[in-house]
C-alpha cells in the first residue's frame, strides 16, 4: 500500500507539534495549580465586555430561521444594514459593493484566492499580527514584510508609501494594510493615501479595519472615497460588537470600474462555492448593529483606564525606554532597556511572578530590542495585579 502524505503547507508553517517554551512554562504552572495573570487576553467575552446576554437572547429568539435562502453575496437586508454604517462614516457604498463572509480571516482567504497562484507573494506590515503567516501559508503563498516607519520622538509607527513600494516584486499580488494596526495602532491616513496614489501602483490593496472605532489620538483612519487603484476593505462583528463567536465579516469593494464589477463577480463565485455565512447571524445583524455605540463605549472606557495605568507604570519605571505612545487599537507596548531576548524576559517574568505577557518579537518587533505587549482590554484588577508584580520583579 502507498503511504499517504500531508500537504507541504504544514511543513512550511513550521513545527506545529511542539509548543514553544513560553507556553510550555505556562502549561506547567497551570497544571501545578498556579493562577496565571494573563495580560494577553483580547477576547471581550472572557473579560466582562461581552454583548449583553439578555439582549442577544431576545434578538435571536424572535428570528424566523425556518427558511433558508442561499444568497452567495449575503442577504440584501444584512448588506443594507452594513451600507448604513458606512454612510454614517461618510463613505457612500451600495449593497452590491459587499460580499459577506464568516469572518475576516475567511475574507482574507477569499481575497488570496481572487488574486494569487501558489508561490505568489503577499506584502504584510512589520511589526504586524502573526496570524498572517498562517493564513498566507495555508494558501501556499509567500509572506513578505514591509517595514512600518518608527517615529522615535513620538513612539508611533506609521505607514510609508515609499517603504511599501520598495518591497514590491514581480510576484507581489496583494498588499495588506491594517488600520488601526495590531499591535502598533498605525493608521492609513489621508496623507498616506495621497502619497500612495501619487506612486500610481495598481497592485490590489486589502485594508483590514476591524479595530476602526478604537482610535484615541493622532490622525484618523481613512479609506479613499474614490480610489484610483484596486482596493478592498474587510471588517466584521468581532471587534465592532464584541461578538467573536457570531461569525460575520465582509469584504467591501472600493475599486474603480471595471475592477469593481470583476471583483464582485469572482468573489461572489467563491462565496457561492462555500456558502459559509449562516442565516441566523445575517437575520440578526439589523438588530445587533444598533448596540454598537454602547458596546464600543464600554470597551473604550476600559482601554482608557488601563492606558492610564500603563502610562503611570512606565513613568515610574526607569528601565522602560521613554514613555510609550498609544493612539489606537487594543494593545500596549513597553520597551525595556534590558540586555535580554524578549522571549527570555517573558519566560522569567512568567516563572517568577505568574504574569503572562507576549514578547514583541512574536509580532515582528526586532529581536535586538526588548518589548512586552499586553492587551488594554484586560480586566482592570488583573492589569493592576500584573503591573504590581512586574514592578516587584524589576527591583
Amino acid at each position: 500500500m502507498t503511504e499517504f502524505s500531508f500537504s507541504n503547507r504544514f511543513h512550511l508553517l513550521g513545527d506545529l507539534d511542539t509548543e514553544n517554551q513560553i507556553y510550555q512554562i505556562k502549561q506547567i504552572l497551570e497544571s501545578s495549580g498556579n493562577e496565571i495573570v494573563d495580560l494577553t487576553n483580547s477576547n471581550p467575552t472572557k473579560l466582562g465586555l461581552e454583548f449583553p446576554p439578555s439582549a442577544l437572547s431576545h434578538i435571536f429568539s424572535n428570528l424566523d430561521i425556518s427558511q433558508y435562502e442561499p444568497i452567495a453575496e449575503g442577504m440584501e437586508s444584512t448588506r443594507q444594514t452594513i451600507v448604513s454604517e458606512y454612510e454614517k462614516r461618510g463613505i457612500p457604498i451600495r449593497p452590491s459593493d459587499l460580499i459577506l463572509t464568516a469572518s475576516t480571516s475567511e475574507a482574507y482567504s477569499y481575497c488570496f484566492k481572487l488574486f494569487t497562484n501558489p508561490g505568489d507573494e503577499i506584502l504584510t506590515p512589520n511589526p504586524g499580527y502573526p496570524l498572517f503567516s498562517f493564513l498566507i501559508g495555508l494558501e501556499n503563498l509567500k509572506e513578505v514584510h514591509y517595514p512600518l516607519k518608527e517615529e522615535k520622538e513620538t513612539g508611533t509607527w506609521t505607514y510609508s508609501a515609499e517603504s511599501i513600494a520598495n518591497c514590491i516584486s514581480t510576484k507581489t499580488k496583494l498588499i495588506v494594510l491594517v488600520s488601526p494596526a495590531n499591535p502598533t495602532g498605525s493608521r492609513t491616513t489621508a496623507k498616506f493615501w495621497k502619497e500612495w496614489e501619487e506612486l500610481g501602483i495598481q497592485i490590489p490593496i486589502l485594508v483590514d479595519e476591524v479595530f476602526v472605532g478604537y482610535e484615541f489620538s493622532g490622525e484618523p483612519h481613512q479609506i479613499p472615497l474614490v480610489p484610483k487603484f484596486p482596493l478592498l476593505v474587510c471588517n466584521g462583528l468581532s471587534k465592532m460588537l464584541a461578538l467573536p463567536g457570531l461569525k460575520l465579516g465582509w469584504i467591501l469593494i472600493k475599486s474603480p470600474e471595471p475592477f469593481r464589477s470583476q471583483f464582485y463577480k469572482n468573489l461572489g463565485f467563491i462565496a457561492d462555492t462555500y456558502l459559509s455565512v449562516n442565516a441566523p447571524v445575517q437575520l440578526a445583524t439589523p438588530e445587533l448593529i444598533p448596540w454598537k455605540t454602547m458596546v464600543q463605549n464600554r470597551i473604550r472606557t476600559r482601554i482608557m483606564r488601563n492606558l492610564n495605568s500603563c502610562i503611570s507604570f512606565a513613568e515610574g519605571c526607569p528601565k522602560i525606554i521613554n514613555t510609550p505612545s498609544f493612539e489606537a487599537g487594543w494593545y500596549f507596548l513597553f520597551e525595556f532597556d534590558i540586555e535580554k531576548k524578549d522571549e527570555d524576559f517573558v519566560s522569567e517574568i512568567l516563572s517568577q511572578t505568574k504574569v503572562f505577557f507576549h514578547p514583541g518579537s512574536w509580532y515582528g518587533l526586532s529581536h535586538n530590542r526588548c518589548f512586552l505587549i499586553l492587551s488594554l482590554i484586560s480586566d482592570e484588577i488583573s492589569l493592576q495585579r500584573g503591573l504590581e508584580a512586574l514592578q516587584v520583579y524589576l527591583k
